[in-house]
């Protein structure tokens, strides 16, 4: 399936991209619901939207990703991304990460998504980011 198969696949497809290089932030996030949460592996977190935002304002001053999909699942109300996201930061060190993301979705809005990648590529690219110190 691509992203474009399905609604749902597309709003999962057009929220990451919005979260990658040359993506429109504020456009992603137009896509998520008032009462969304995301939750990653590397820090174990859940966020709520304000906080993901932050948080992924922070990360593009340092390291600017690029997505390339693998492939994409949707069951429902729920969709699996499986992309590769790879870049490099502002110190010169590389990213490269495998991941999934699973979102769920409510009424045409994305209300969670859930983020399992490569936290070793995250820690060494991203040091201090994580509240586990992974």
């Amino acid at each position: 399936m691509t992203p474009f198969d399905a609604p749902h696949t597309e709003l999962a497809w057009m929220f990451l991209q919005s979260t990658s290089e040359g993506g429109d932030l504020d456009e992603g996030f137009t896509l998520l619901s008032d009462d969304f949460t995301y939750w990653s592996i590397y820090t174990r977190v859940s966020f709520d939207k304000d906080t993901l935002r932050q948080a992924i304002d922070w990360r593009k001053r340092t390291l600017e990703i690029t997505i390339d999909l693998l492939r994409c699942v949707c069951e429902g109300d729920t969709v699996v991304v499986e992309a590769h996201a790879f870049g490099r930061t502002t110190a010169g060190v590389e990213y490269d990460s495998p991941f999934v993301g699973i979102f769920e979705m409510r009424d045409g809005m994305i209300v969670s998504m859930r983020e399992y990648g490569d936290t070793r590529a995250a820690a060494q690219a991203l040091p201090g980011s994580s509240p586990r110190g992974v």
